[in-house]
């Protein structure tokens, strides 16, 4: 296959086929075999659909924005006629039945879906780990977590199988897995490519928000105005950062976890190497303190987690319940038990945590243009500290202490982004994560382009790749 294939971004990729220097069916041949050198060795993709993807390909599609471009789905998303297991063995015959509309309007440019990637158990996990599927490796170093929920996809735009994959992100889902293996993960305002619907509460939306995991920030942009356009068609595609004099940003650099306990050294050097890239850029940087309680919200967001996932359970017919219980993982039990112990008046407390919460960063907002901030609390994460078969208390307390950053944005609906600015010295990547203002997406990613031209990471490839494998 043309080596250069997969040098090539989302846009690159439809632009040459566009103009006619590569056909389709060149793209997606040059993709599967990829996917057949590489996934062996990082279980990224889980379901193939290489024959439809080659009908595809011969048979024609749209020239669009994504023309001929591979595309890999989250295992999160409905597609009719194919596996929709969410990553659950109670799930494992399970067809889907609809054209979810993210998706929808990424085919409708001329992506050509090439499978499912893996991922934990409903999405619930921050890696990507599950029982009925096993473990996706990260292919920096196949002993360290490629991170969740959107770990599958991470790990295949990382390894270049596509240049491009869906994601989905209701704590960090995104950027944490973008974060773990090197790629960009942007996680768009709340709303801007779903319409979220309201959860177990009237006055709470769903936390979780629809994008993508790419290689280039351009991709994440392009994907942006795609699903938007179908949703609301608000931003438009952002494609540079600031035109004429680039803009001054006040970014507030917290590294506090908002758990209040202690922060993996590792980030003590991307952190600082992140501000001095930001001052070298002509922007502000300044140490900050949380603008809450944000032991108290770090709390409520687990109590929503947990309530969440047994309000949904409770839903199953009682003659079922049982056996469907004892089907799921343990530590998806464990979240459904643990919310079905909640007292009425600590959710009512957590509803009020979170609502107060999203006025309290509102406000934040208005005198600080960017959220600066560590994307995780430990690293690395080894693969099998996180297992789903741990003991609940174990795997709570792991899990707790590591998502201590990013499930901010997806209680107060704001855009964050995971950027691979930083590798340790035995080379794992680090992703910085930056977050904006409600409806702030259009600054995040003029940031991300201007970050992203001061210190290019596309050619930066883990030693898999390097290494020789095809």
């Amino acid at each position: 296959m043309p080596p250069e294939l997969e040098t090539l971004d989302a846009v690159a990729t439809a632009q040459c086929v566009r103009s006619g220097q590569l056909s389709v069916l060149e793209v997606v041949e040059a993709a599967i075999k990829r996917l057949h050198a590489r996934n062996p060795a990082l279980n990224a993709v889980i379901d193939s659909w290489e024959d439809e993807a080659l009908e595809c390909a011969r048979g024609g599609v749209s020239m669009g924005l994504l023309a001929g471009v591979p595309f890999l789905l989250k295992d999160t998303v409905d597609y009719p006629g194919r596996r929709f297991a969410k990553g659950s063995r109670l799930r494992k015959e399970v067809m889907g039945s609809s054209l979810d509309p993210w998706v929808a309007a990424m085919q409708a440019q001329g992506a050509i879906f090439l499978g499912k990637t893996n991922t934990p158990e409903f999405g619930l996990m921050d890696v990507t780990e599950p029982m009925a599927f096993g473990p996706t490796l990260n292919p920096w170093r196949a002993d360290v977590a490629s991170g969740g929920s959107s770990g599958g996809s991470a790990a295949a735009v990382a390894a270049r199988i596509t240049p491009i994959a869906h994601g989905s992100d209701g704590g960090g889902s995104i950027r944490y897995p973008a974060a773990c293996c090197g790629v960009f993960g942007f996680k768009p305002t709340l709303g801007r490519t779903t319409t979220p619907q309201p959860e177990f509460d009237p006055r709470l939306r769903s936390v979780v928000a629809s994008h993508a995991l790419t290689v280039s920030v351009r991709d994440s942009a392009l994907a942006l105005a795609i699903a938007e356009s179908a949703c609301r068609g608000t931003v438009g595609q952002v494609v540079q950062p600031w035109a004429g004099k680039p803009r001054q940003l006040k970014v507030a650099l917290i590294t506090q976890p908002l758990h209040g306990g202690p922060l993996a050294g590792v980030f003590a050097a991307a952190m600082a190497h992140a501000a001095e890239l930001l001052r070298s850029l002509g922007h502000q940087v300044v140490p900050c303190d949380w603008p809450m309680d944000a032991p108290a919200l770090h709390a409520a967001f687990f109590d929503r987690w947990a309530w969440s996932v047994h309000r949904e359970f409770a839903g199953v017919p009682e003659v079922q319940r049982k056996s469907f219980m004892e089907g799921m993982e343990p530590w998806t039990q464990g979240l459904a038990r643990e919310g079905a112990a909640l007292a009425p008046e600590r959710v009512e407390a957590m509803v009020q945590t979170c609502l107060h919460a999203g006025a309290q960063m509102t406000q934040f907002h208005r005198e600080w243009d960017i959220l600066m901030t560590p994307i995780s609390a430990e690293h690395p994460v080894l693969l099998g500290q996180h297992a789903p078969d741990l003991d609940y208390a174990t795997l709570h307390a792991r899990v707790s202490r590591n998502v201590a950053f990013t499930p901010l944005q997806n209680i107060t609906g704001q855009p964050g982004m995971s950027v691979p600015l930083h590798w340790t010295p035995d080379g794992l990547p680090v992703g910085v994560h930056f977050a904006a203002g409600a409806h702030g997406d259009e600054l995040l990613l003029q940031l991300a382009y201007q970050l992203e031209a001061a210190q290019p990471w596309a050619q930066r490839l883990p030693p898999t790749l390097t290494q020789g494998l095809p």
